[in-house]
């Protein structure tokens, strides 16, 4: 993107912020419909994370694309996870032991990556939320047990209990 289409976005030219929008919300979409169940969910998520963006981006130092993007992606990502609090529940879990498959034991077929992402969307809510930050978006235990206000412990739990599922599902097939 350049510095003058940039600026234009800045300056809340219409059609600059309607190309910027198409350029970017597919992407950013998919990244919010592996947090939440429906595209509807997805939808009113995106249109909010744009409303924050366009408020925040005059405040944003542009250097450059990658960083632009990993700047948007991470306030989709907390508005996703501001719906999911506001309608799900994260409970406190207590540390358990899980068994998990060896590797010796996984199928050598390949699968493609879309099977893989409709794997992890079948993971129940909470699962899901902690799989997909942890493993996919490269957030810590502590910045997880942060963001839905839990116990580090607990994301522990979360996610082993999410990968001894999407290994079973794996073995299954």
């Amino acid at each position: 993107m350049s510095d003058k289409r940039f600026h234009r976005i800045i300056q809340n030219d219409f059609k600059a912020q309607k190309e910027f929008y198409m350029a970017y919300s597919q992407k950013l979409f998919l990244t919010i419909y592996r947090y939440v169940k429906n595209e509807q969910d997805a939808g009113s998520i995106i249109n909010m994370g744009f409303y924050k963006i366009f408020k925040a981006l005059s405040d944003f130092e542009y250097q450059n694309e990658q960083m632009l993007v990993a700047w948007m992606k991470k306030i989709m990502i907390n508005e996703a996870l501001t719906f999911l609090r506001q309608n799900s529940k994260f409970t406190n879990t207590a540390l358990e032991i899980i068994e998990e498959p060896s590797l010796d034991e996984l199928p050598s077929d390949k699968l493609v990556f879309e099977d893989y992402l409709k794997m992890v969307h079948e993971l129940p809510q909470d699962l899901r939320t902690v799989f997909n930050l942890y493993a996919i978006d490269g957030f810590s235990h502590k910045e997880i047990a942060e963001k839905l206000e839990i116990k580090e412990s607990s994301s522990r739990v979360y996610l082993a209990r999410a990968r001894k599922i999407l290994q079973q599902k794996i073995l299954d097939r």
